[in-house]
């Protein structure tokens, strides 16, 4: 999705590389040459070159592109505002309408004033509770990974906005109807199934979910930046992200203990509302030009996504694309499996509160947020010791990842599981770097589709993985509910392997 590589990065070759041996200081020249191969390539390729346009208007064209930032941030925002909250209200709606306990009863859960019957219940109503989650993962999972096959072909023939549009209005409604169904909920003492939050993800399901916004975010941020801009802004990106997860964790517990999870579903609704606005208005295009004829049959094909991944490639980079591929991929499962069970683990190990749970989670996502900002400093400097500085940081992130879980598997005490954020502090950079390095191997022209066969691939993985971790944490609930995390730092391992 992106377009130059880093011409002093001699971890990733570029895929339009010379067969002449070329000095690494001579970092300008090669940025010449590859700005001449990218003329080339879009005279033969005239849907991938940008049209010419006036300096005045392409300077404002050029300053709105960064619109796509703050979006990000408040759509992360809104998912993170009522994520804990909607988990709350799915156990607390499997203890009313599952099991038929009061709603006195089922408010107590997950709070301090819980007693020795309230904790036998919530044992008896978290594996109901979890079979919701992952019923929920699943319809999440499937349809999304459907619509992606066609996700990356869309976005290089008809932009990148109309797929951040229609994730974006996805979301909108299911928080719409997840507004809904807490309403009814309130007007009946909690008796109504949770099995209806089901019915909120088929609209955003439809539409893509995750898939669509970030498959064209990423390829909106390949089209407008080249050369050592990209690596910085897909930090940037990614910061937005945990900035936009951080507001939304921190606001949600003390918002949520001043009103209910009505209110919480409609602010989230009214934050993406507000966005989808604002970029349908003052976002641009990215892809200035598109092909007015192009043959359907080729253009969505479901192999064309595994033929641009798989084909063959000078220089090792299709070897190297499938091993980024799969560290992705194995982020992505132990993140999905992992939040699929985590907020359970904290109530029965700790009981805590949704105020003390969100409270953590601001602190989890602050931690890592300032060292991803600080990452820029860090990619700056290491630039300055070593041309595998992409490559070092994903380490080191990886590194993070597989400490902070060993410490959240053997944590006796809270402060234990604040020191595993600390543990975690560069957990952010793994796939703001990996997705650089894909980048950096790709032409203009396959980004969408390479994106999008991993999106597809990531949306996938929480069938395997929610399942997996679902069923473990089930076995050992009684005895080591914290053994899911021994599973997360043994995976993190084997992408370190990956990738070392």
């Amino acid at each position: 999705m992106d377009e130059e590589p880093h011409a002093h990065e001699n971890l990733v070759a570029s895929n339009r590389r010379r067969s002449g041996s070329l000095s690494s200081n001579s970092e300008e020249s090669l940025y010449h040459s590859s700005s001449r191969n990218s003329e080339d390539n879009s005279s033969q390729n005239p849907v991938l070159c940008n049209q010419q346009i006036p300096s005045p208007v392409q300077s404002a064209v050029s300053l709105r592109s960064f619109l796509l930032e703050p979006m990000i941030l408040i759509l992360l925002f809104a998912y993170n505002f009522s994520s804990t909250v909607l988990k709350s209200q799915i156990i607390y709606q499997s203890c009313t309408a599952g099991f038929g306990y009061s709603d006195a009863v089922c408010k107590l859960l997950g709070t301090k004033n819980a007693t020795n019957e309230t904790k036998r219940i919530e044992d008896e109503v978290q594996p109901y509770a979890a079979q919701v989650f992952l019923t929920i993962k699943i319809v999440e999972c499937i349809i999304p990974a459907f619509c992606g096959l066609f996700v990356g072909a869309f976005a290089d023939r008809y932009g990148r906005k109309p797929l951040l549009l229609a994730s974006y209005l996805g979301y909108a409604l299911q928080y719409l109807l997840s507004a809904c169904i807490a309403y009814l909920t309130m007007q009946m003492n909690g008796m109504v199934s949770p099995w209806f939050y089901i019915v909120t993800i088929l609209p955003l399901s439809l539409l893509g979910s995750s898939v669509t916004y970030s498959v064209a975010a990423v390829c909106f941020i390949g089209d407008v930046s080249n050369g050592k801009m990209r690596s910085y802004r897909m930090i940037a990106y990614e910061l937005c992200i945990y900035v936009g997860l951080l507001l939304g964790s921190f606001a949600s517990g003390y918002v949520y203990e001043a009103t209910n999870a009505y209110i919480i579903f409609v602010i989230s609704a009214g934050s993406v509302l507000f966005a989808l606005l604002t970029m349908s208005v003052l976002l641009p295009e990215s892809l200035s030009i598109r092909q007015q004829q192009t043959d359907a049959r080729q253009e969505f094909m479901i192999m064309d996504l595994w033929r641009s991944s798989s084909r063959r490639r000078e220089f090792n980079d299709r070897s190297i694309l499938i091993l980024l591929i799969c560290v992705l991929l194995l982020t992505a499962f132990v993140s999905d499996g992992s939040n699929s069970v985590f907020y359970m683990f904290m109530r029965t190990k700790f009981h805590w509160t949704v105020r003390e749970f969100t409270n953590y989670e601001t602190v989890s996502i602050l931690v890592p947020a300032v060292a991803g900002s600080g990452g820029m400093l860090f990619l700056w400097s290491l630039r300055q010791c070593t041309k595998s500085a992409i490559l070092w940081l994903a380490l080191i992130s990886l590194l993070s990842h597989a400490s902070s879980s060993l410490m959240k598997a053997f944590a006796f005490v809270d402060w234990q599981i604040y020191l595993a954020i600390g543990l975690g502090l560069f957990k952010s950079l793994v796939n703001p770097m990996c997705r650089t390095m894909i980048t950096n191997l790709l032409p203009a022209d396959e980004r969408g589709k390479v994106f999008a066969l991993i999106s597809v691939l990531q949306t996938l993985s929480p069938f395997a993985s929610s399942t997996l971790y679902v069923v473990f944490y089930t076995l050992t609930l009684s005895t080591a509910p914290s053994f899911f995390n021994l599973i997360s730092a043994n995976l993190f391992g084997l992408a370190i392997v990956l990738l070392l």
